[in-house]
């Protein structure tokens, strides 16, 4: 057996089909790739325009702004150097004063009360992403001042050899890092 298909055909029976029509469905097609088109051109000539300068944008930052919220926990700190280089505050007073800036500022900062916090407290307070941060550098601030507040600078070389304007600089420098 073979599998042969004999097809017959008649050509007498042949008739032409007449052209197909497109000329509707590509006008459509070509209507919505302008369009498309003309969108994606505005698209790109917006997003590439400058930002606008908001009122936020234009004021001072960093170490230029001096009315910022920073600026007041400076003024604490300033205020503690001057009192203890005029003589009106004696160098563990100092000390004290220093430490408890470091530790409002991180409280108003991160909410939370930490101004009775000992370093052992600030080592168990959870962590996240958004605090680590700023908790990390408080750990660090208290921790390099605990010799000089609390050692006997007799006994102690690194309570003896740390300054008032250094350990300003400490605290100051948690201020400029904090990250809310």
């Amino acid at each position: 057996m073979s599998n042969t298909v004999i097809l017959a055909v008649d050509p007498s029976d042949l008739q032409t089909v007449d052209a197909l029509t497109l000329a509707g469905p590509l006008t459509a097609l070509v209507a919505v790739c302008l369009v498309l088109a003309v969108v994606l051109v505005i698209t790109v000539i917006v997003m590439s325009r400058p930002r606008r300068n908001s009122a936020k944008a234009t004021q001072p930052r960093g170490a230029h702004n001096e009315a910022g919220p920073k600026a007041t926990w400076h003024a604490r700190i300033n205020d503690v150097l001057s009192r203890y280089e005029s003589g009106t505050l004696n160098r563990e007073d100092a000390f004290v004063e220093l430490a408890l800036i470091a530790r409002d500022f991180a409280g108003a900062s991160s909410g939370k009360r930490l101004e009775a916090s000992t370093l052992a407290d600030l080592m168990r307070l959870p962590r996240t992403p958004a605090n680590r941060q700023g908790l990390d550098t408080l750990r660090h601030t208290i921790e390099a001042l605990y010799p000089p507040e609390f050692a006997d600078p007799s006994l102690n070389t690194l309570a003896k050899s740390v300054t008032v304007k250094e350990a300003a600089g400490w605290v100051s420098n948690l201020v400029e890092r904090w990250r809310s």
